[in-house]
Formats: structure tokens, sequence, C-alpha cells
């Protein structure tokens, strides 16, 4: 009987020794292979950086760098989840547990186990195509039902995002039915500028002409931008203002700066050629002073 159970701990070493051995050896080739494919990515985005795109370039290459690095952490997870289960199965087995019939006489147990491992597999599965897919990474701006925010984690049950106010979401993959993603491919936006509507909007749309030409040949803003800004004119006319809009096209999610800062110059410039910036109004009441109220009705 002594001699049985040295047999079995010492199997039982050899099962658990064998499956470390084997986590470290598929943990080191799943860390070679995303050092070897993030390495080519940064090649290639070197080759990049040269052209009006180096921005997208650059951007595109950290996407991949990213995406490499998250689909490591799920690949390392995933073999440790199966290593683990395969070397418990052989464990029992050498303590002469069987747990084929144990399994079988769950009954309600082992059926309602099933339906939970049913959501579990889903979000699994969702979280491996999101990942393969590239329909999302970490890093990127991101619209899921009613949350939007940066993604921090995306893990094989659940994606971690952070929104605009700092609050952390934990949303299960499985639930991820409609998703917006914000970093992905190219975003424009538009800028508008009002001024004064006696303003001559030949000298306004010549000044903005100048600032948008400015913008584009400056070298910090020029490789921020995917096509040079564009003047649009007059878009809105009220009674006190005339608003002009210039249109800028980016990276995803990365038009932002480059609108403040069109922003910045245009307003900088009409000042400075005396063009009056027009300012909100408030309307008080039809033919009243600020100081002046409305007539109350008299009582019957």
């Amino acid at each position: 009987m002594t001699q049985t159970w040295l047999e079995t701990l010492l199997d039982i070493a050899i099962i658990a020794v064998t499956a470390l051995v084997l986590r470290g050896i598929l943990k080191r080739l799943i860390n070679r292979w995303m050092k070897s494919v993030s390495s080519k990515a940064a090649g290639s985005g070197e080759l990049l950086a040269a052209n009006v795109l180096s921005k997208a370039g650059s951007f595109k290459t950290e996407r991949q760098i990213h995406r490499t690095q998250t689909l490591g952490t799920m690949l390392t997870s995933l073999m440790d989840a199966v290593i683990g289960l395969v070397a418990l199965f052989m464990i029992l087995e050498r303590l002469g547990v069987n747990i084929m019939p144990a399994l079988a006489s769950a009954g309600i147990g082992g059926i309602a186990l099933g339906f939970g491992a049913q959501s579990l597999v889903k979000d699994i599965i969702s979280g491996v195509f999101l990942m393969l897919e590239d329909q999302l990474g970490v890093g990127d701006y991101v619209d899921v039902g009613n949350v939007s925010g940066t993604v921090l984690a995306l893990a094989l049950r659940a994606t971690r995002i952070r929104d605009d106010k700092g609050e952390i979401w934990y949303i299960r993959n499985g639930e991820i039915v409609t998703l917006g993603n914000r970093s992905q491919g190219w975003s424009s936006g538009t800028v508008e500028i009002p001024v004064s509507a006696l303003e001559n909007p030949q000298t306004v749309m010549g000044i903005l002409e100048t600032v948008v030409q400015e913008v584009t040949d400056d070298p910090v803003w020029s490789g921020q931008m995917l096509e040079p800004p564009k003047v649009l004119g007059l878009t809105k006319f009220t009674e006190s203002q005339a608003v002009y809009g210039v249109t800028v096209k980016c990276p995803g999610n990365e038009h932002w700066a480059l609108e403040r800062e069109i922003r910045a110059r245009a307003t900088s410039a009409l000042q400075a050629a005396g063009i009056q910036v027009a300012l909100p109004t408030t309307i008080i009441g039809p033919g009243l002073a600020p100081d002046e109220e409305p007539d109350k009705p008299s009582s019957p």
C-alpha cells in the first residue's frame, strides 16, 4: 500500500511538472510570436514615417502592436485554462476518482452548470472574434450601447472601458451587439467661426484661407492630417452674425486638436485684421431694453 501511494504521488508530481514545463514552453512561444509581430509592425511604421500619411501609419502600427499584445494575453489565459483542466483530470484519475459518473449523477445541478457554461462560452467566443476581426483594441474610443469611452483591456470574458468622466465599465463580450469604433479609419470635423454679419465675406474668407495654408505648412500639424483643411465659406447667417466653416480630415478620432488649433489661429488673425468676432447674444424681449420689464396685465 505504501509503495502504491508513493507511485501515485510520483505520478502526480510528474503530471504537475509536465504541465508547468509545457505551460512555460507555450508561453515562451507566444511571447516570441508577440515580439516578432511587434517588431515587424514597428519596421513597417518606420517606412511609412516619411510620407504624408505618417500619422495614420504610426497610429496603425501602434494599433497592431496593442492588438498583438491583447491577443497574446488571451491566448495565454486560454492556454492556462486548458492545461490546468487537463492536469486536474489526470491527477483525479491517478487518485482513483472517476469524474464521469460524478458529472452524470449531478442531475439538475449539472444542467444548471451547463446553462451557466453556455453564457461563459458565448462571452469567450465573442471576445475571440472581437479581437480576430479587429473590431476594437486597447486605446480605441468606442461606443457600446449607452457607454462611450476608451478601451482599457479586452479579456476573454469582458471588455473594460473608461468613459469621459473616468468611470470604468465592465461589459461582457457576449453582450456587445452594436459597436461603434471612432478610432478606426478616419474622422472629420467642421470648425465654425462666427463673425459679425456686417463684415465683408471675401475679406473673412481670405483671412481663413491664409490661416489654413499656414497650418498646412506647419510641420507640427501637417503630419496629423490626411488632407489639407478646406474653407467652406459662409455656412450660416443670422441677424447678428455670419458663421464660416473649415473642414478637417484626420486619422480616427484625431481631429479635435487640429480643430482647436485652427479655431485659435483664425480668431487671432481675424482680431488682428480688425474683424469683429461675434459674441453670444441674449434676447430680453421684443422692443425692450435690458433694464425694462413688460407690462403686467391688469386685474379684472
